[in-house]
């Protein structure tokens, strides 16, 4: 039974080790997302990628675009909508704010509907 708790013990302190080690937004690197850019990418990749961006913009913009990866490669602060694609696009709305010179990946696969740039010019999300 001492073991048994021993090895339960463990399973928490292992998956805290995968977690520290997944990439931070600010972490992300910008790939082939061209400077002054706000790029999302359909398929994930880490590191630098010669794939075709789905989506780059530098001014507001609305629409469908695919994606996995995103990257604010400007030195403003955008708020960009999604929806998740396995539901349609016809699901639940999210929203966040992306940070200058910083990304990320999505879990699952979304379409960014919507970018718009902080309205103050600002580099940080608050």
């Amino acid at each position: 039974m001492r073991v048994k708790s021993i090895a339960l013990a463990a399973v928490p302190a292992a998956l805290l080790g995968v977690m520290a080690a997944a990439p931070t937004a600010s972490a992300w690197a910008p790939g082939n997302c061209p400077q002054d850019k706000f790029c999302t990418w359909q398929n994930y990749w880490y590191g630098d990628t010669d794939e075709t961006p789905s989506l780059t913009i530098d001014s507001d913009w609305s629409g469908s675009a695919p994606a996995h990866i995103f990257y604010n490669n400007t030195s403003r602060a955008a708020t960009m909508t999604y929806v998740l694609q396995r539901d349609g696009g016809q699901g639940r709305v999210y929203t966040d704010c992306v940070g200058a010179k910083g990304g990320s990946y999505f879990v699952v696969p979304v379409f960014v509907t919507d970018v718009t740039w902080s309205a103050d010019g600002g580099s940080s999300c608050l």
